[in-house]
C-alpha cells in the first residue's frame, strides 16, 4: 500500500493530508478496532513529516472520535461496547434527566429498493438496495419510540441473514463487530408531528397525538452516511436532552 503523502500540488495543509491518509488506512481495516497505531515517531518517519505535523493530524482524529489517545501507551482505533455506543448517541431521558436502557420490539426486517428519501439522505444510486428495520423502543415497560431504519446493503453485506429474532437490541456495536462499520458522528433534525395510524397502534396513543420526530443520519469513519433513522417519540414522560460544551 502506498502510504506516502501526495507530492502533487494541494491546497490542504500537510497535516490534513496526513490525517486523510491515516483515516483511509483505518477505514480499510489496516488497524482494526481496539488495535494501536504505530508510534508517532514511526508514523512521522513513514510519511516524511515532522512529529509536530503528525501529532496535529492525530489530535484532529482524536477530537473527532476517530481514534483514542492513551497517555504513555499510544493511539488506538476505538472500540465500543453496547452501552458505550447507546449512551453516546441516545438522547432520550426521563423527567428526572436519567437514561433508561431501551428494549427493542422489531416489527419488520427486510431488503427493499431504496425510496427517494433513502437515496437522498444516504447518497445512494437510484435502484440501490437497503435493509429496512422497523421497531419500537420500550422504556421501563412503556412504548415510547416508533422507528424506521434504512441501511445501505452495500455497507452491510449479508445483513438480510439477520432476521427479526436475531438482530441485537443495540445496533452500532453490532455494525462495528460484524461489518467493520464504526459510527463516529450523528446528524439530527427535530420537528413536531402528529401521530399517524401506525404510531397510534405501536405506541398506544390516539391518532393526532403530538410527537417529536427525529431524523438521524449516522456517518462512519470516512463520513459516509451508513444509516437513516426516522424516530417518532412520545415525550409525555420523556424529553430529548443534549449538552453543548
Amino acid at each position: 500500500m502506498d502510504v506516502s503523502v501526495p507530492h502533487k500540488p494541494s491546497f490542504q495543509p500537510l497535516y490534513q493530508q496526513v490525517k486523510d491518509t491515516l483515516l483511509k488506512r483505518i477505514a480499510a481495516g489496516e488497524w482494526p478496532p481496539g488495535t494501536f497505531l504505530p508510534s508517532e515517531y514511526a508514523l512521522a518517519r513513514e510519511y516524511g513529516v515532522s512529529q509536530g505535523t503528525l501529532r496535529k493530524a492525530l489530535n484532529e482524529l482524536t477530537a473527532e472520535g476517530r481514534v483514542v489517545r492513551y497517555q504513555g501507551k499510544g493511539t488506538a482505533v476505538p472500540t465500543f461496547d453496547a452501552d458505550q455506543h447507546l449512551y453516546r448517541f441516545f438522547q432520550i431521558v426521563n423527567k428526572q434527566g436519567g437514561h433508561e436502557f431501551p428494549v427493542s420490539q422489531i416489527h419488520c426486517a427486510r431488503v427493499e429498493k431504496a425510496s427517494k428519501e433513502a437515496v437522498a439522505f444516504l447518497k445512494l444510486e437510484t435502484g440501490a438496495k437497503v435493509f429496512r428495520l422497523e421497531r419500537v423502543r420500550v422504556l421501563e415497560g412503556v412504548a415510547v419510540i416508533n422507528e424506521r431504519i434504512y441501511l445501505p446493503c452495500a455497507c452491510f453485506p449479508g445483513i438480510e441473514s439477520y432476521g427479526m429474532n436475531t438482530l441485537p437490541n443495540t445496533l452500532y456495536d453490532f455494525f462495528q463487530k460484524k461489518f467493520q462499520v464504526t459510527v463516529v458522528q450523528i446528524l439530527e433534525d427535530l420537528k413536531a408531528v402528529s401521530a399517524d395510524a401506525t404510531d397510534s397502534k405501536r405506541l398506544d396513543i390516539p391518532v393526532g397525538y403530538p410527537l417529536l420526530s427525529i431524523r438521524r443520519i449516522a456517518l462512519d469513519l470516512e463520513d459516509r452516511p451508513v444509516e437513516l433513522r426516522l424516530s417518532r417519540c412520545n415525550t409525555a414522560g420523556h424529553t430529548y436532552h443534549i449538552q453543548l460544551r
